[in-house]
This record gives C-alpha cells, sequence and structure tokens, in this order.
C-alpha cells in the first residue's frame, strides 16, 4: 500500500512539472482561420496574451503570424516555434524546426511568423516556453 502511494505521488508530481514547464499553445487553422490558445502553462499564462493570429499564402504555402503581448512590466527571454501538421494532424518535420529566441520588454507587444516547410501543412502551432526553463535553470 505504501509503495502505491509514493508511485502516485511521484506520478502526480511528474505530471504537474509537466504541465508548469510545457509552455503555451497557439493553434492556428489555415484553412479557416481559426485560432485557439492553448494555455499549458499557468505562469506564463498569467504573463502572456495572444492578440492577434493571421495567416496568409505565399506561392501555394501556408505562414501563420501571431501577435502577442506581455502583461508584465518585466522583460521576458521566451523561446518560440511553429509547428505545422497535414489535414490529419500528423505533424510535418516537427524536429527540424528549432526554437527561436523571443524577448519581450515590460507591456510590449511582438509578431512570431511561420512558414510552412511544404504545401501539405494546413495548421500551425505556435509553442512558447521560458528560456530558463528550457535551459533548465
Amino acid at each position: 500500500m505504501m509503495i502505491k502511494t509514493i508511485v502516485a505521488a511521484a506520478l502526480a508530481a511528474a505530471c504537474a512539472g509537466c504541465a508548469e514547464t510545457a509552455g503555451t499553445r497557439v493553434t492556428v487553422d489555415t484553412l479557416t482561420g481559426e485560432a485557439s490558445v492553448l494555455e499549458c502553462s499557468t505562469r506564463l499564462a498569467n504573463r502572456l496574451r495572444v492578440v492577434k493570429v493571421t495567416y496568409g499564402d505565399i506561392d501555394g504555402i501556408k505562414r501563420a503570424t501571431a501577435t502577442i503581448e506581455s502583461l508584465t512590466h518585466r522583460r521576458q527571454d521566451l523561446q518560440a516555434r511553429m509547428v505545422w501538421t497535414d489535414d490529419e494532424g500528423t505533424e510535418i518535420d516537427a524536429d527540424g524546426k528549432p526554437f527561436r529566441a523571443l524577448t519581450l520588454d515590460g507591456n510590449d507587444i511582438a509578431t512570431f511568423t511561420g512558414i510552412a516547410p511544404n504545401d501539405r501543412c494546413t495548421r500551425a502551432r505556435l509553442q512558447i516556453r521560458e528560456t530558463d526553463t528550457a535551459q533548465g535553470i
């Protein structure tokens, strides 16, 4: 019984840690133009807001742009990347897109743009995480 309790506590702690460091995700459907914000980090959810998401086409290749606003007066060092999926939801070249640095000064607004790796991509997901969390500091 004691082992089950310890395992359950460890699992709960691991899940809580994953939820806190997962970051913020913005899903953009480039076919319909709908965007949804998935707040996976309560800390980032209180410090960031997605103001606007736009999409477009460049010679048949999708492009998504997210406008992000800082809700705090402190400087935030973040990392962001756009992950693209096809119609079935399969990620396309997710490992090929590294996180890029994104710095937001106090109450600043910034845009982040991602271009699909090929014409099969129909949806984009912007992932944002804190730099210090990503580096394990």
